[in-house]
């Protein structure tokens, strides 16, 4: 895969992602609930499970390939390690509470809709924290040390990641209720503060 085609992907996954938080988060304020809404709070979860996932696991590999260009008396830079780790430890426990709420849904359907909100909105506090505090905090060093293809393998891009996001973002896009359709939401830049 050249390096165009990984770094376009990742570009599309994250506005994905971005376009499918904001669909959800909208989707979460109505109070009519119906069966409908409850299959597409089951397959925004599916996505952001997937690709939050996929964004940890590209961050936990950024953070390793740094840690050996951190000299042990840069506080500042050790300090972004250890608060990248911190924010990617909690975004794991967010991911894990959203998909416990998400097969309680799946098995009580309406009765169990509000617990699930309540959590949506916990994990949704969660991946705005972590978006706002951690990303590109690191930038500079990123920029003097990595190579092409530390980038590859931080994006860890194959055919088959993008089968699955693809397939997941259709979805999204099937199941959304009226105003809720992910492609609605223009990209955010990653300069912008999210909303």
């Amino acid at each position: 895969m050249e390096k165009k085609d990984y770094q376009t992907h990742v570009m599309t996954e994250r506005t994905h992602l971005s376009q499918v938080r904001r669909a959800f988060t909208k989707s979460l304020d109505g109070s009519h609930i119906d069966p409908g809404l409850i299959n597409f709070y089951v397959t925004c979860c599916h996505y952001l499970n997937y690709s939050l996932n996929r964004l940890v696991t590209q961050d936990y590999i950024l953070h390793d390939l740094l840690v050996p260009h951190v000299e042990p008396s840069n506080q500042e830079y050790i300090d972004k390690l250890e608060s990248l780790s911190i924010g990617l430890k909690a975004m794991e426990e967010a991911l894990k509470k959203l998909d416990k709420a998400k097969e309680g849904l799946i098995t009580s359907g309406l009765y169990e809709v509000h617990a699930f909100k309540k959590e949506a909105h916990d994990f949704l506090e969660v991946f705005l924290n972590m978006l706002a505090s951690n990303r590109h905090s690191t930038f500079d060093l990123e920029e003097e040390v990595f190579q092409p293809n530390d980038w590859k393998k931080i994006a860890g891009v194959t055919q088959k990641s993008i089968q699955i996001e693809n397939q997941l973002y259709q979805d999204v896009k099937q199941s959304a209720p009226e105003g809720c359709n992910p492609q609605s939401f223009p990209p955010i830049g990653h300069n912008q503060q999210p909303k």
